[in-house]
């Protein structure tokens, strides 16, 4: 980074200026005259709350800019900067966060940024020493689901505020855990309202989707509910960000995209996609639905995750490694569907870290691109053999009731750009199963609440 890309003229209108401020990463801009002097500050969140109150996105910066902003010389105290502060700076410091405040010379041009908390000087842009991150909040929208459950717990482990919208349809056994914490909040409500989806997604600086009708099966079930779920919401969800300016977007795709592709070749994001169920179409038709409000401020990601597997708060046995494992612990049997279908298994917690990957990179490498994440891709048999391997069950193979679904994929992309490689193979998934069955839980596996088919239907 350098110091222009901290600085906006006072004639570049709001819509310019909050592209900047993605680019440069802090949450602010320095707004300068003619002569380079700094004028006034403005972040993206004074921008969005001049939006919602009808200010128009093409109006001057120099219109809402904050121009009564503190700013330090070139030389000032570092050991006792608190001391010299007035106690209305002091009040704008944010609890438990830092205040950017503009380092000027003489002439009154920016040098540099300090960030001050509470305790004092945390550190200066231009000193070698990270950043504190821009992004603060985010709302998670399907947090209280299989992959949302563990996905807030570690958005909040690292430091995140969290909010969560979530009409709890399969309850909410998957965020219990996280009601105590401080910085989470939750949102019960329906995301195909729009009312609730504007409030919800005030003072936050990112959106991770997850929400949706999530299986063939499940889908199945009510397909008009399931198009206004799984894609109707999903284009609403995304104009009101691109309208808001909440512009880091990540929506959560599926590798069924490719649908019946025979395992015949390792498919890139680039290759042609074979949808063959509902919600694949859902998936895809979001996917096109969201990068077609692509511009240069609302940049979408979109991740296209292969079968999930693992332990989460709200556990599910729909899922075929889960639910292999299960059967076999419990029934010392288990049996296999056609077994020479390829496809890509992600585990849960990797899944979650996969969605921190993207929201802490820069926007300019993961904006507006569509990313294949797994960790393996394995035939269905291979899954059943890992499953023998560790359980020592029967494995029966039923060639006539085949899953159509066959695809092979590639995770290059995402791991040349963010550098992402999971870490959890299949066999730690089993394990992990069988480790907290043996400690007596899952023994109501076969119950309704573990598959969210069998939830739906109430049986």
């Amino acid at each position: 980074m350098n110091i222009e890309q901290l600085k906006v003229k006072k004639t570049d209108t709001l819509k310019d200026v909050i592209h900047i401020i993605d680019i440069n990463g802090l949450g602010i801009a320095f707004v300068v005259d003619d002569d380079e002097k700094v004028i006034g500050t403005v972040t993206d969140s004074d921008i969005r709350q001049c939006l919602i109150k009808g200010e128009n996105i093409s109006s001057p910066v120099e219109t809402i800019c904050f121009k009564h902003f503190f700013s330090l010389p070139k030389k000032f105290n570092k050991e006792n900067i608190i001391k010299t502060l007035s106690d209305d700076v002091i009040s704008r410091i944010p609890i438990k966060g830092t205040m950017r405040v503009p380092i000027i010379d003489k002439e009154g041009c920016l040098i540099d940024v300090a960030f001050i908390s509470e305790q004092g000087l945390k550190g200066r842009l231009f000193n070698g020493k990270p950043t504190p991150k821009h992004i603060k909040t985010v709302l998670v929208v399907g947090g209280a689901g299989y992959l949302g459950s563990v996905l807030c717990k570690e958005l909040l482990i690292k430091g995140y505020k969290v909010k969560v919208l979530d009409n709890l349809t399969y309850g909410d056994v998957g965020i219990k855990h996280l009601y105590g914490d401080e910085n989470y909040t939750f949102i019960f409500g329906d995301m195909r309202n729009i009312q609730t989806v504007v409030s919800a997604t005030d003072d936050v600086d990112a959106v991770i989707h997850l929400a949706a009708i999530v299986g063939d099966p499940a889908c199945s079930l009510n397909p008009e509910e399931t198009i206004e779920n799984n894609y109707l919401a999903t284009k609403m969800l995304g104009e009101v960000c691109k309208y808001k300016q909440i512009n880091r977007f990540i929506f959560a795709s599926t590798c069924s995209v490719y649908g019946e592709s025979k395992g015949e070749k390792e498919l890139t994001e680039k290759d042609i996609t074979n949808p063959i169920s509902l919600y694949a179409q859902m998936k895809l038709m979001s996917e096109e639905g969201l990068l077609e409000l692509k511009d240069n401020n609302f940049s979408p990601t979109i991740l296209r995750m292969g079968t999930l597997f693992g332990i989460a708060q709200r556990m599910r046995f729909d899922l075929v490694v889960n639910l292999l494992t299960i059967r076999a612990f419990k029934t010392k049997e288990f049996a296999v569907f056609g077994g020479n279908q390829w496809r890509p298994f992600l585990h849960v917690k990797d899944a979650a870290g996969a969605y921190v990957k993207m929201l802490e990179a820069p926007i300019d490498l993961v904006g507006g691109e569509i990313f294949n994440v797994s960790h393996e891709n394995y035939t269905i048999n291979n899954v059943g053999k890992e499953v023998y391997n560790v359980t020592g069950a029967k494995m029966n193979v039923d060639e006539q009731d085949i899953d159509k679904r066959d695809y092979f994929v590639s995770t290059d992309k995402i791991k040349k750009i963010v550098n992402f490689v999971p870490s959890n193979t299949i066999a730690n998934g089993i394990q992990e199963i069988i480790h907290e069955a043996k400690q007596g839980k899952y023994n109501d596996w076969n119950k309704p609440k573990y598959s969210n088919y069998q939830y739906l239907i109430g049986t």
